[in-house]
């Protein structure tokens, strides 16, 4: 990588090793990649036996000169920086011939025929390392103030050094900006090199570049127009539109690979540094014909959402899908084993995913009204509903301009069950456009998926009577036109409905009607759900002999026809059995694993739940430390993936572990964050637990009129959620407290 700092390291760690090369220390510019002819080894060896003091004329052949080198070498112990290689032929005559001698090389080159030699991969600054080197140029005083600000610069300059000199420089001398502003002019730069670059560094990528041949050439500028993360072998070759195989692609991205030009973090994942990929694009903008980027972002929406739309095909089998049009049948599509090699793919691929359905979402219409629906399991489970909300958004507005009533009514029934939880009244929204949409087109299905979809909403904004009456009206249609699976599920929402208003008794019925048609139609991933709920159910009611009858049911098919997903769903489920029990260490073995599963496979939501899990488990036992450790972890991943319920959630946990501990104070400031959370989430329910929380550390603390406040604000909300087992318990406290009631 140009400007990393390879030769200032050569050089430092040259004075450092002084004392132990009393021969001397001996440096030589080969000017592999500066612009100037590079030396011929027989020049450097000139250099250096001339630097060693070798007096008289010198023999004319390379031989000749190299075998006085190695002699004076063998005699003196010393140490060589050969600065600026250009290839393993250049250096391998200037190595010395003892090995009490030693030789530092630095190249942009990998100088793969140097067998005897180590490699070191010079990399970025640290983050600590970066913050003290633009401290250093900029002065402490320009930058004390706003550490978050100087960490985006930081992370702007992707680390490396010469980049940040430059940001540091240019604002060391303009006294008016703030480090907020550089960050602008930064965000607004068409080309940051234009922008900080005084043309050194471009002409240090230049020199590399010049080096490649032109199909390697040609892949460098195309690899900087993907817009995710990393690259596989067949992303590229989709990017250039090369033959599908990929064998020249693999061979350029070794080539790009052994310049330093592309990292490898992991086995065939590659990386650009932002550097190199603004070069790149600068590249592209002068080498290739402007509708050749259309074309490889075409090439590029294609492969992933041909691959997607094939993942999901293994990992939901049974879903209604979208008719696939000719933006899913692209010739760079990857094939898969089984469901779990695809949703491996899926999890691997998650960023990328993402990054490329945005850019479609603002570049492509035809591929932005497809990636939500094909992604629309995946996205429910990552939990990016910042992201998938633009996404829908993208795609409802395509659909519309496309003029296509039933696909725009599928991508709103869609969009509704992502936002049910997070924003309820407007996935009612969308489920009454789609309501009305398929009335119009005739579609009974679809009324009664429109429906099912509203009473979700219901249900989550804490409208338990009008989610059951509309889940009614689903129902009816579903049965109309032999729908079980959707009766199943609006059975499943109702019974969520009566269990929250504490009609338990109703609740189990539903549960087991559900299992009943999934035994009657013989789906067995049902079946495994279905156990699984029936165990939720005894064991919200203490019943944790028969929830744990029911788990091992479920485990028991899903170990046979199941996937990972409902064996980590499992995991986490008996985990809490065994925790109400007191079945400590069995707990924490089920939690771990789950939580290692969710990991591997890039499960954001799973590993949150599991880390709440694992907080309540260590606070529930008096460990606070670890408690607080996990919910905060929680917290982290959820503002990682942007959910902020799930958030509110950890919050709520640690809030829970800090007035559990007796740190009031802190407890109910974070209970007030949570408070902030819900709201910000439309969340009922979090908002009563926040306001139960800060209720409770009120009268822990004989603040009676904050906990007058707050109570009375709670029970309402529970009362209001038809939570009655919470609003009594928290209304029976605040009457212990005759403070507080003022009687």
């Amino acid at each position: 990588m140009p400007g990393i700092g390879k030769t200032t390291l050569a050089v430092h760690a040259a004075h450092r090793l002084h004392d132990a090369y009393p021969g001397g220390r001996l440096y030589v510019d080969l000017h592999g990649f500066d612009g100037q002819a590079p030396y011929d080894p027989a020049e450097a060896l000139a250099v250096l036996l001339h630097a060693a003091g070798a007096g008289g004329d010198l023999p004319d052949s390379l031989d000749e000169r190299a075998a006085r080198w190695r002699e004076w070498t063998a005699r003196h112990r010393v140490l060589v920086v050969l600065d600026n290689a250009r290839n393993a032929a250049q250096v391998r005559p200037l190595l010395p011939g003892a090995a009490t001698c030693q030789a530092i090389v630095t190249s942009r080159s990998r100088l793969a025929g140097l067998d005897v030699a180590s490699s070191l991969l010079v990399e970025g600054l640290s983050d600590e390392e970066a913050a003290a080197l633009f401290t250093r140029i900029a002065g402490a005083a320009r930058v004390s103030d706003d550490p978050e600000a100087l960490a985006l610069v930081i992370r702007a300059a992707d680390n490396h050094p010469l980049l940040l000199h430059w940001f540091a420089s240019r604002f060391r001398h303009r006294e008016s900006w703030t480090l907020r502003h550089l960050l602008d002019r930064l965000a607004e730069a068409a080309d940051p090199l234009d922008e900080f670059d005084d043309g050194e560094l471009v002409s240090a990528f230049r020199f590399s570049y010049t080096e490649l041949a032109n199909p390697t050439q040609k892949l460098l500028r195309h690899l900087a127009l993907h817009p995710g993360p990393d690259i596989t072998v067949t992303a590229a070759t989709a990017l250039v539109g090369a033959p599908p195989d990929g064998t020249r692609i693999r061979r350029g991205l070794d080539d790009l690979h052994d310049f330093h030009l592309l990292e490898e973090p992991t086995p065939g994942r590659y990386r650009l540094h932002d550097l190199t990929r603004a070069f790149a694009l600068r590249m592209f903008g002068r080498a290739e014909p402007e509708e050749s980027r259309a074309r490889a972002a075409g090439r590029l929406f294609g492969h992933y959402l041909t691959t997607a739309h094939h993942a999901d095909l293994h990992t939901h089998p049974h879903r209604r899908r979208l008719p696939a049009g000719p933006e899913c049948t692209s010739a760079y599509a990857t094939g898969f084993r089984d469901a779990d090699d695809a949703s491996a793919w899926l999890a691997r691929e998650r960023a990328n995913l993402l990054a490329v359905a945005r850019t479609a979402a603002g570049e492509a219409p035809a591929y932005a009204a497809l990636f939500p629906h094909v992604l629309a399991p995946v996205l429910r489970r990552w939990g990016t509903w910042t992201v998938t909300n633009e996404l829908y958004g993208a795609a409802v507005h395509a659909l519309r301009a496309l003029g296509t009533p039933y696909a725009l009514a599928q991508t709103l029934i869609e969009a509704a069950d992502v936002l049910a939880q997070t924003a309820p009244d407007e996935a009612l929204n969308c489920a009454g456009e789609a309501l009305e949409l398929f009335r119009g087109l005739g579609h009974p299905h679809g009324c009664a998926d429109a429906l099912f979809q509203a009473g979700r909403a219901h249900l989550a904004a804490g409208r338990g009577e009008a989610s059951l009456r509309v889940l009614d009206e689903a129902l009816t249609g579903y049965r109309q036109v032999g729908d079980r699976e959707g009766e199943a599920g609006a059975l499943n929402v109702q019974g969520a409905a009566f269990f929250q208003a504490g009609r338990h008794g109703e609740a189990l019925g539903r549960v087991r009607a559900i299992l009943g048609i999934y035994e009657e139609t013989g789906n067995l991933l049902g079946r495994i759900h279905a156990q699984n709920n029936l165990g939720e159910f005894h064991q919200s009611q203490g019943q944790y002999e028969e929830a744990l009858a029911h788990y091992e049911r479920s485990l028991v098919l899903a170990q046979r026809h199941g996937g990972r997903q409902e064996l980590d769903i499992l995991d986490t489920n008996m985990g809490a059995v065994y925790q109400a029990t007191g079945q400590t260490a069995r707990a924490l073995a089920c939690f771990r694993r789950s939580l290692e599963s969710h990991r591997a496979h890039g499960d954001a939501l799973g590993e949150v739940n599991t880390l709440i899990n694992l907080g309540t488990m260590y606070a529930e036992t008096g460990h606070t430390g670890e408690a607080l450790a996990h919910f905060r972890t929680a917290g982290d991943v959820a503002r990682r993936i942007d959910s902020g319920y799930e958030y509110m959630r950890a919050l709520l946990g640690v809030a829970d572990a800090h007035r559990a501990s007796g740190q009031f104070t802190t407890a109910s400031q974070t209970y007030e964050q949570a408070l902030t959370a819900a709201r910000r989430t439309g969340s009922l329910l979090g908002s009563a637990q926040a306001l139960s929380g800060l209720a409770h550390t009120a009268l822990d603390t004989r603040r009676w009129g904050p906990a007058r406040r707050h109570g009375t604000r709670a029970v309402a909300l529970y009362r209001r959620l038809e939570a009655w087992e919470e609003a009594d318990d928290l209304r029976r406290r605040l009457l212990e407290h005759p403070e507080v009631t003022g009687s």
